[in-house]
């Protein structure tokens, strides 16, 4: 059952605050990782390159974690379990991380901030469909 993200959580997410991403290694040890997220719509988007550990975890299971907490109050917080419930490796994934760049980084170029990747990688949206937020 999927739940719709409150207002709040959305404030957070549109706010330039790196998330914590959690996967599950084939071990089943969790995998954790700073990202970049978005709210767009009822989900939650966060990109990533094809191959990543992160990726090939994701793959065998879908099932994941985003942790936000707000720099500025440590009691606005928000953990958004879920499942990723689409990869998109098209050209949308480009101009989201480029979204992304831009609310981070100020530079709208996601590969003039990382040049060393251009060219290198596939990049991929994982489009997260949240069960459960707490917070």
């Amino acid at each position: 059952m999927s739940q719709a993200i409150p207002e709040r959580v959305r404030d957070l997410l549109d706010r330039p605050i790196v998330v914590a991403f959690a996967t599950s290694n084939p071990d089943g040890q969790p995998q954790v990782t700073p990202v970049w997220a978005s709210a767009e719509g009822d989900q939650v988007w966060i990109n990533s390159a094809v191959g990543r550990r992160k990726d090939r975890n994701i793959r065998a299971n879908p099932k994941v974690t985003v942790m936000v907490l707000d720099p500025d109050n440590d009691f606005n917080w928000a953990e958004i379990r879920g499942e990723v419930v689409e990869f998109d490796e098209s050209e949308a994934a480009v101009a989201h991380i480029n979204k992304l760049s831009g609310l981070y980084s100020g530079n709208e170029d996601y590969y003039s901030f990382n040049p060393e990747s251009k060219g290198q990688e596939q990049r991929v949206i994982y489009k997260i469909q949240p069960s459960k937020i707490n917070g």
